[in-house]
């Protein structure tokens, strides 16, 4: 893929094409007029780091804010009004051809919005890799991507397709009480299954432990507030249940590829 392949409007602070992709970090003004009804050659994710915008997308009005993730089929048209001023978006786009090679479909890509947490965060590895000067960044981000891709295209093949009515209650209550001391048992409840049946069949249906589920939970609140507040990392760390900033940093290294300072500065 070759630089400028990709079109996306605003002004683009770093633009950087690999084997079959390419980032971008934009830059929007304050604007309240409508962009011209465009679309793409080919299909994008875009993550939302700080500022608004509102989006014609799908014949539906969203009202997009820090921390959204949005996918973009190719020639999908759609467009973008009432940027303020400092909103500043990552965007992957994919190569057609590339995607056929991995035998991986739009449907597909499109699937991974509906688990937002970990498409996010390997949007965010594969950016903070490419931004590396080093020889070796396209070569571990197209690595990084090529692998994520594959594992949920075979995640995705092997997928319960009807998973039972528990699994949703259960997430439902988890991004609600995320801040809460849980318990075993009365997580159980709360789904209202077995606790030695949750305990057998909660990796299956959410691909984390417990524990590592609730942190991803925590690191996706933290990435807006690191965004756009100016409270201190400690002060944000706390805010998200973390118990210190150091605990708080080692995990949102883990899960994002950034230290918190540096998601900061982007």
């Amino acid at each position: 893929m070759s630089e400028g392949t990709a079109v996306f409007l605003g002004e683009t602070y770093f633009m950087k094409p690999a084997q079959g992709f390419q980032v971008a970090f934009n830059g929007y003004s304050g604007n309240a007029a409508f962009e011209e009804w465009h679309s793409h050659e080919n299909p994008s994710f875009s993550l939302l780091l700080s500022g608004t915008y509102e989006e014609e997308l799908h014949l539906k009005h969203y009202k997009r804010v820090p921390g959204d993730l949005k996918f973009v089929p190719e020639n999908e048209v759609h467009r973008c009004s009432h940027y303020v001023q400092g909103t500043r978006k990552i965007n992957l786009e994919l190569s057609r051809e590339w995607l056929q090679q991995m035998e991986v479909s739009q449907q597909q890509l499109d699937l991974l919005t509906t688990q937002a947490m970990p498409t996010k965060f390997n949007l965010l590895k594969v950016f903070h890799e490419m931004q590396d000067p080093g020889e070796q960044s396209k070569a571990s981000a197209e690595l990084l991507l090529y692998g994520w891709l594959q594992g949920q295209h075979a995640l995705q093949k092997t997928a319960v397709r009807n998973p039972p009515a528990w699994v949703g209650l259960l997430k439902e209550y988890l991004h609600d009480q995320w801040d809460s001391k849980f318990v075993l048992e009365v997580i159980a409840r709360e789904a209202g299954i077995h606790p030695v049946s949750l305990s057998k069949y909660f990796p299956k249906y959410f691909s984390a432990t417990l524990g590592n589920y609730i942190n991803q939970i925590k690191i996706d609140k933290s990435l807006s507030l690191i965004r756009t507040s100016s409270g201190s990392l400690t002060d944000i760390a706390y805010r998200c249940g973390f118990a210190d900033q150091a605990h708080f940093t080692r995990t949102f290294k883990a899960v994002t590829g950034y230290l918190p300072k540096d998601f900061r500065k982007i």
